[in-house]
C-alpha cells in the first residue's frame, strides 16, 4: 500500500506530443468558427443584394431619346397597325384638309378603341412639302367613318415626349360638339420606352389613373367632362425597372397641347408687371385677344382682359379677387347659380338662390365667352372656404388658381378658321 502511495504522488508527466496535439485542435476549432462566420457573413450580405435588387434600389430608370425621322417623330407606331384604317384616314387627309395631297405618311396610332371607336395619328408632308401631324377618331353618327379632327405643324422631333390631342369634338361629325356631360376626350401617344401613361385634369377632382405602376400603353384615351380643356389637362409618362416589385418613376409630365377644329383656342402670354389688382401681359402679335376674354392658368382662372393694345402685343387682366372682377357662376355638378365678385383682397360667391347648397370645398365654376355653351370650357374660380349658412346668399371663395406668382397665362379666344 505504501509503495502504492509513492507512485501517486510522483509528478504527472503527459505523453509526449500531447500539448501539440491539444494546441493543433484548437486551431482547428477556431478557423472552423472563423470560416462559418464568415460564410454566415456573405450570406447576409448576398441576401442584401438581392434584396435591394427586388425593390428597384439603384440608379434611377432613364428615358433614351428616340432618333428623329428627318423632320418627323422617329416613334415607333403604337401597337397592331390597321392597315383600312390608316388607307381611310390617309384618303380622308387628302381629302378634306387644304394641304393634300399628302406624302411620305408615316403611321404613329391605327387602331379599334373602346371609347372613340377608332383612333388614327399620323405624319406626313403636305403639298407644299411642310411636315404635318393629324389626328383622325370615328364618327359614330355616319358608321364610324373616320374624321380629320387635327391637322398641325409636325412637333420637335428632338425633344418631344408626348403628343396630344383635348376636345369635346371627337364623336360626331367634324367640328359638332358633344351633348355627354363626359364628353370631352384626350388622346395622348407617348415615346417609346414609357411603359404607363397618365391622364389627370383639374376640372375633375381626382386623377383619372390613380397609380401608375401598372402598365399600359403608349396610347392613352380618357373620357373627361365637358369643363376640361387642353390646358387644364396633364400627361404623365412612367417607366419601370425590369426588377420584381419595381415601382414605376414618373420622367416627364407635360401639359395638354391643343383641341380640335372648333374649339376655343389659348394664346400663350407672359405676365410683365402687376399691381395688386391688375397686371399686364404680352403676347405674340396678330394674335385674336380681345376685352372680356379670360386668362388662365392649369388649376383655374386668373381673371378678365379689361384692355388690349394690339400694336404692342400687350392686355391688362382684371385678376378675380379685383374691385372691378364680376360675372355669372355656378357650383360644379350641383349647378347651384350665382354671382363671382373680387372685393379687393377676397373672391366671394354671391346671389345664390335661397335653398342653393354650398358646401366647404365645393368647386365653382365660370362659364368661359369663347366656347360655344356654358358648360364647354367653363373653368374653375375658386372653391367654397366654408359651407354656406342656411339663411345666407353669400359665400367665400378660395381661388384655385395661384395669383402671387403668376409668369405665364393663357388667354382663351374663340375659333377662328385657320391653321394652327
Amino acid at each position: 500500500m505504501r509503495d502504492g502511495l509513492i507512485e501517486l504522488a510522483e509528478p504527472v508527466i503527459p505523453i509526449e506530443g500531447y500539448e501539440d496535439g491539444v494546441m493543433r485542435r484548437a486551431r482547428r476549432l477556431r478557423g472552423r468558427r472563423r470560416i462559418a462566420t464568415g460564410a454566415a457573413a456573405a450570406v447576409c450580405v448576398a441576401l442584401l443584394v438581392t434584396m435591394f435588387r427586388v425593390v428597384g434600389v439603384g440608379s434611377t430608370p432613364q428615358l433614351a431619346a428616340a432618333t428623329p425621322d428627318g423632320p418627323f417623330l422617329g416613334w415607333s407606331s403604337v401597337g397592331d397597325v390597321d392597315a383600312a384604317l390608316v388607307r381611310e384616314a390617309t384618303d380622308t387627309w387628302d381629302r378634306t384638309a387644304s394641304t393634300g395631297p399628302h406624302s411620305g405618311v408615316r403611321t404613329l396610332v391605327a387602331t379599334r378603341d373602346r371609347l372613340l371607336h377608332s383612333v388614327v395619328v399620323l405624319q406626313g408632308y403636305d403639298k407644299q412639302g411642310a411636315a404635318r401631324l393629324a389626328f383622325f377618331t370615328s364618327d359614330v353618327s355616319a358608321a364610324d367613318a373616320l374624321r380629320l379632327r387635327a391637322d398641325r405643324p409636325s412637333p420637335d422631333p428632338v425633344n418631344t415626349k408626348v403628343i396630344s390631342l383635348v376636345s369635346p369634338r371627337l364623336t360626331g361629325p367634324a367640328g359638332t360638339l358633344s351633348t355627354d356631360p363626359w364628353g370631352t376626350y384626350a388622346i395622348a401617344v407617348v415615346m417609346p420606352g414609357v411603359t404607363a401613361v397618365r391622364v389627370s385634369s383639374t376640372a375633375i377632382d381626382e386623377q383619372m389613373i390613380g397609380t401608375p405602376d401598372a402598365p399600359t400603353s403608349r396610347l392613352a384615351v380618357k373620357s373627361l367632362p365637358l369643363a376640361a380643356t387642353a390646358q387644364t389637362t396633364a400627361i404623365a409618362g412612367f417607366i419601370t425597372a425590369k426588377l420584381p416589385f419595381a415601382k414605376a418613376t414618373k420622367v416627364f409630365e407635360e401639359p395638354g397641347e391643343d383641341g380640335a377644329d372648333g374649339d376655343a383656342r389659348a394664346v400663350p402670354a407672359e405676365v410683365v408687371s402687376r399691381t395688386g389688382q391688375q397686371m399686364v401681359v404680352v403676347f405674340p402679335k396678330g394674335q385674336a385677344v380681345r376685352q372680356g376674354q379670360l386668362a388662365v392658368v392649369a388649376e383655374g382662372l386668373v381673371g378678365r382682359v379689361t384692355a388690349v393694345d394690339a400694336a404692342r402685343g400687350e392686355a391688362t387682366v382684371d385678376l378675380v379677387t379685383s374691385t372691378g372682377f364680376a360675372g355669372e357662376v355656378y357650383t360644379n355638378i350641383s349647378n347651384v347659380p350665382g354671382s363671382g365678385r373680387g372685393t379687393g383682397q377676397k373672391l366671394v360667391m354671391e346671389r345664390i338662390p335661397a335653398g342653393g347648397e354650398v358646401f366647404q370645398g365645393n368647386r365653382v365654376l365660370m362659364p368661359d365667352p369663347s366656347q360655344e355653351n356654358n358648360q364647354v370650357g367653363a373653368v374653375t374660380i375658386g372653391r367654397a372656404s366654408a359651407e354656406k349658412a342656411v339663411d345666407a346668399s353669400t359665400v367665400e371663395l378660395t381661388p384655385t388658381a395661384d395669383l402671387s406668382h403668376l409668369e405665364k397665362v393663357f388667354i382663351m379666344t374663340p375659333f377662328t378658321v385657320g391653321p394652327r
